[in-house]
């Protein structure tokens, strides 16, 4: 069975797009406008679906205009056809419109296509005008639109990000409690406080430095810090900052987690890769267009972290409300669930930026055991960072300059 990954793809699949054009399209674009659809502009999105590291499908969108989404380009290679990969793919890029405060998404298509006059059609859009010669001297276009509901606040925090920041980073990295040595390795380019973030504003819990800090070269973004639901944050607002970030061009996420291990034979200082979690917070993200299911966690990525970090096991997150620690049943059900790791937060963070076609890799650095039920404090899980820094740090530096080279 193929899995398929939906990311932005970088330069060099230029080629790959550009053959899917030509066995999509009569008049496919060339070469030179499919690399123009890969620049870092914080106003175009383009997000490739990949089996097996092949581009099998892809689309490009932009603002014609204010608020409105402009579909221009959305093609799936036809053996890949039929399989929801379209819908997919425009999912996604009204997410990220949707996040962009779009009102609207347009686009045009053939008139005599109709398999895809249909498929739109089953989406909601709706036939505006007809758009004689848009394809050439015969070929008539329609042009058809849908309204959209706007997701309030990333687009003035996007905005400011994207004006402050010299250039737009390749990774970002989302550092739980006690975690904030993990910048050190790599020199301190850019630092934004919280407070001078649009929309950001709030109280930081105790072992988040509640700033965005980027790397000496630029190439790396660490959100120091996080909200979380048991603050009062909704999910929109909890995961506002990787959003806006991921809306001007961020595509490829670590996220980690200070977590319990509810497996016995998980130490303090590992490292559990998430294959996938489970959500017990009643806690999401603004829901998108296209459920994202299970495919949230990047296959590669977790293939490229295997051979990175040290200590480490694959398992499934729990994300719990908190802010209590669990007691002994709690542990009890969540094992009896699934799970390996828990902690309160990081689930909602990796649903709304594969949403909006992002990888996403999320790693629980466990910082204590709580099979037993004993008593857990948040001065406990900062008192193992020691432990944890000793054991990953080589393990983090080696797996953010492989995703970031």
């Amino acid at each position: 069975m193929k899995t398929y990954e939906y990311y932005r793809p970088d330069p060099s699949q230029a080629g790959q797009l550009f053959e899917l054009e030509k066995l999509c399209f009569p008049q496919p674009w060339d070469m030179a406008e499919i690399q123009a659809l890969l620049e870092r502009d914080p106003v175009l999105y383009t997000v490739g679906c990949f089996a097996e590291d092949i581009a099998v499908g892809y689309i490009s969108a932009t603002f014609s205009e204010p608020g409105v989404l402009h579909i221009i380009s959305l093609c799936v290679h036809p053996e890949y056809r039929r399989l929801g990969i379209a819908a997919e793919l425009l999912g996604s890029a009204v997410y990220w419109g949707r996040h962009m405060e779009a009102e609207k998404v347009v686009l045009e298509v053939r008139e005599e296509n109709e398999a895809a006059r249909r498929f739109y059609k089953s989406l909601n859009f709706t036939a505006v005008r007809s758009l004689p010669d848009f394809y050439g001297e015969g070929a008539t276009g329609v042009f058809l639109e849908r309204s959209l509901e706007l997701l309030p606040h990333t687009l003035d925090t996007s905005l400011y990000l994207c004006n402050r920041l010299k250039t737009v980073p390749r990774i970002g990295v989302i550092l739980g409690s006690g975690l904030g040595w993990a910048t050190e390795p790599f020199g301190n380019g850019q630092t934004i406080p919280f407070s001078d973030i649009p929309a950001m504003e709030g109280e930081a819990v105790q072992g988040h430095g509640h700033m965005v800090r980027t790397s000496a070269d630029g190439r790396i973004i660490f959100v120091m810090g996080r909200r979380h639901h048991y603050q009062g944050y909704s999910g929109r607002e909890v995961t506002l900052l990787p959003a806006a970030l991921a809306a001007i061009g961020v595509g490829t996420w670590v996220l980690t987690s200070s977590a319990g291990a509810v497996d016995p034979a998980y130490k303090v200082g590992d490292a559990m890769i998430f294959t996938d979690h489970i959500n017990f917070s009643g806690c999401v993200p603004d829901s998108p267009e296209h459920f994202t299911g299970g495919n949230v966690y990047s296959p590669s990525l977790q293939n490229i972290a295997c051979e990175c970090v040290d200590s480490y096991h694959k398992g499934v997150f729990a994300c719990v409300s908190g802010p209590a620690y669990e007691t002994a049943a709690e542990v009890a059900l969540i094992s009896r669930s699934g799970a390996s790791a828990v902690s309160m937060s990081t689930a909602q963070e990796a649903m709304a930026l594969r949403s909006m076609g992002c990888r996403v890799l999320a790693m629980a650095l466990i910082t204590n055991a709580v099979e037993s039920g004993d008593s857990v404090c948040h001065d406990e899980v900062l008192s193992a960072q020691d432990t944890v820094r000793r054991k990953q740090e080589r393990s983090i530096v080696r797996l953010l300059e492989r995703l970031s080279g």
